[in-house]
């Protein structure tokens, strides 16, 4: 059955009446072919509360409908993205649409293809609608520091400032417990999350959740709320391609960071796999964390969720979490001969199947030998290697002034001609990046020594004991200082070792 639809706000001279526009819609139809006819006057086509319009919607969702004809497409609907959404109920039920006098006609090709231009634009208008919500409300968090609506996270409740404005109140003995969290986690460097949570429950500190677990753990230290939202952490996020809902200026440490936008992952991985889709704003609210611990962690919660979808790490004993394949996946150990040696694959071979390496000729012990000899070289001579250190700090800090030279440049360059804008803009982008990269390496990077000088390690930079000497967890507290990554070569069957800048 077909149905004419005729929509009349208000009777004017120059207006096609009702009655008119019923006349010029039985032009599409067969002689005596039968149809339905809604008409709704006095009513308004900038919204869609008609209810003619809802009794034909529901005949059409009820399949008594398989075609709407109107004798132009304002009488049907003026905005597109209401027209668009009611079109896609007459799609989903095999419902033609025609319009008289614009030619509109889905049952032809023409039609659709017409159809199909006007869809184009009502989805533009809708993301362009939902893009001015999302910056509207993210200007107005920004602005105030706002939280963001939601339940608090743990550590906090939720309140309001002096002038009204919602923020989170810390819970004293819930943010002790995150404070406790963190020293754990950073202060052993075999520990795992596991066990942070036993140390935890222990102590007597409870969760919400009724208990603390591995994946309760790692969301907590993986939330910025908690961290000090300063230009050591401003420049760590800017690496992740972050959009900043503040200016740097805002970032002085004392309040702390909220992430907003798409999250990826799930529980028991990172919470954010990229920030590319997601937005940071300066909050209200004091930040409890040094940046250098929350990027401490991250760093490694990253390496462990790396290496921990394998195996056990303790098979690769200090070596865990290291060992690289050229493809870049983790090296791992999957079994133990008979006199104990680690039998080790690549993870993108064994479970990914995307790699072809093999690695069953390396003998795992001599990967230790060699590796042990190397990093006594460089703890032999602990100032050599802080004036490198300095040298490489030095050298970055050129580099950032002759990034930033070309930054004014292109910068100059957009000013100066709209032809010219568009196309520095993603060199301007990408400078940035670099910049703020080299910032972030400079400052993470430049105490890996001085944490080298520890009592039981060294004294006035000469080291005390040999590698060999070592505990294991000393072992890997140093490894983890100096070395980034040991990666294995399949064809020479060598070890190159990408140390820490």
């Amino acid at each position: 059955m077909k149905a004419i639809y005729a929509r009349q706000s208000l009777d004017k001279k120059e207006s096609v009446s009702i009655e008119g526009q019923i006349e010029l819609c039985k032009a599409k139809l067969l002689p005596e072919e039968p149809y339905l006819e809604y008409t709704d006057k006095g009513y308004s086509g900038k919204n869609i509360e008609r209810p003619s319009l809802d009794k034909l919607l529901k005949d059409i969702q009820d399949g008594r409908i398989d075609a709407v004809i109107v004798y132009r497409l304002d009488r049907f609907s003026r905005n597109i993205t209401d027209f668009y959404n009611m079109y896609e109920v007459m799609t989903a039920h095999n419902c033609d649409f025609m319009s008289v006098s614009e030619a509109f006609d889905t049952s032809t090709s023409m039609g659709r293809a017409m159809m199909g231009i006007l869809i184009t634009f009502a989805q533009m208008e809708r993301e362009n609608i939902q893009q001015r919500v999302k910056d509207n409300y993210y200007y107005r968090i920004s602005e105030s520091g706002t939280w963001a609506s939601g339940p608090a996270p743990y550590g906090f409740t939720n309140g309001r400032t002096a002038d009204n404005k919602p923020t989170l109140i810390p819970c004293e003995s819930e943010i002790e417990a995150v404070k406790m969290m963190y020293r754990l986690y950073l202060e052993s460097t075999k520990i795992s999350l596991a066990e942070v949570a036993r140390q935890l429950r222990e102590k007597g500190y409870t969760s919400r959740a009724g208990g603390w677990t591995s994946s309760t753990i790692s969301k907590i230290l993986q939330n910025t709320v908690y961290v000090k939202a300063d230009d050591i952490l401003y420049d760590y996020l800017a690496a992740g391609h972050i959009n900043f809902l503040n200016e740097r200026k805002a970032w002085d440490g004392r309040h702390s960071a909220h992430i907003v936008g798409k999250k990826t992952g799930n529980a028991n991985v990172r919470k954010y796999e990229t920030l590319e889709n997601t937005s940071v704003y300066v909050t209200n609210f004091q930040g409890v964390i040094d940046s250098r611990d929350y990027i401490a962690a991250m760093d490694r919660l990253g390496r462990n969720e790396a290496f921990s979808a394998c195996t056990k790490s303790s098979r690769l004993q200090e070596l865990g979490g290291k060992l690289k394949c050229t493809c870049g996946r983790a090296i791992l150990a999957y079994g133990k001969s008979t006199n104990g040696r680690p039998y080790i694959s690549c993870y993108g071979r064994r479970i990914l199947k995307t790699c072809s390496h093999k690695y069953n000729h390396f003998n795992f012990y001599r990967i230790q030998e060699e590796v042990g000899e190397q990093i006594q070289q460089r703890l032999g001579n602990l100032h050599s290697l802080a004036k490198a250190k300095e040298e490489a700090r030095e050298k970055r800090q050129e580099q950032i002034s002759v990034l930033e030279k070309q930054l004014v440049n292109l910068v100059r360059i957009a000013s100066t001609s709209g032809e010219l804008k568009q196309a520095v803009v993603q060199p301007i982008e990408d400078t940035q990046k670099q910049i703020n990269s080299l910032r972030l390496d400079i400052k993470l990077n430049y105490d890996n020594i001085d944490r080298l000088h520890i009592p039981e390690l060294t004294a006035d930079g000469i080291a005390l004991k040999k590698y060999d000497e070592l505990e294991m967890d000393q072992k890997k507290y140093v490894i983890g200082l100096l070395i980034d990554r040991i990666v294995l070569h399949e064809e020479s069957g060598s070890i190159e070792i990408i140390w820490n800048k």
